[in-house]
């Protein structure tokens, strides 16, 4: 029995009593009674759920790509696709899932579904890690131009302390910079096919932008640090990153 045609067979009986009733108001009417799935149909439509919300998940990734502001454009066109052809294949997951009638016939499906679109732990994981490096790229280049901007400021306080700070500062961002290059093209050059091979390389760009964060976080105390020194000295206020 398919599912699908039995949700129909309700739809069409609901109607049918509805009608009914208006013509003859006296009779009570009957509950419905669904018949019970097989364990094929149950499987089915578990198969079609699981495909669904890896579906909704591609399309939270979209949401989230659009509104990413340092995405560069070519990343977020380059996420783009990835994402359009991983929805292509689900669709054509979720048609097939819909017309098998054995087992076997879903097992194949199934195994496409995690196999070939990889939703959760490939394209999931290549997305954040491209938002996280585009975005840490920007917040590194606006710290490279804001330690060029008070190097002059440093260099007039005359304090020991604020130039330790600085060169701390350009370090920090440096080694940021230096962990951060390459991870964007990296992750967009993640394929579900490559997996589980690939989640070495997935954990390592991970690792790689938790240092980056921790380096660029070490930077901005440095930055609040130097602005101490200039408010005691001079009142200055430096512009936050």
């Amino acid at each position: 029995m398919n599912p699908h045609r039995t949700k129909a067979t309700v739809i069409a009986l609901i109607a049918a009593a509805g009608m009914f009733s208006a013509f003859a108001p006296s009779v009570q009417a009957q509950p419905l009674v669904t018949p019970a799935l097989s364990q094929f149909q149950r499987a089915q439509v578990a198969l079609e759920n699981r495909i669904t919300a890896r579906q909704v998940q591609l399309v939270l990734l979209g949401t989230e790509i659009a509104d990413a502001a340092n995405v560069t454009t070519s990343d977020r066109a380059a996420l783009g696709t990835i994402i359009t052809n991983e929805q292509a294949a689900l669709v054509t997951d979720y048609t097939n899932a819909q017309a098998a009638t054995t087992d076997a016939q879903l097992a194949v499906i199934g195994q496409a579904m995690i196999n070939d679109e990889r939703v959760y732990l490939v394209v999931t994981a290549q997305t954040n890690l491209v938002m996280a490096a585009d975005n840490d790229s920007v917040v590194e280049t606006g710290y490279t131009g804001l330690a060029s901007e008070i190097s002059p400021l440093v260099s007039e306080l005359n304090r020991s302390r604020a130039a330790v700070l600085l060169a701390n500062i350009n370090a920090e961002v440096t080694a940021a910079t230096s962990l951060t290059t390459g991870v964007s093209a990296g992750a967009l050059a993640l394929t579900p096919a490559g997996y589980p091979g690939n989640e070495t390389q997935i954990r390592t760009y991970t690792a790689q932008l938790g240092e980056v964060s921790h380096d660029l976080g070490v930077a901005r105390v440095d930055v609040k640090a130097i602005e101490g020194i200039a408010l005691g000295a001079h009142g200055v206020v430096l512009k936050q990153i």
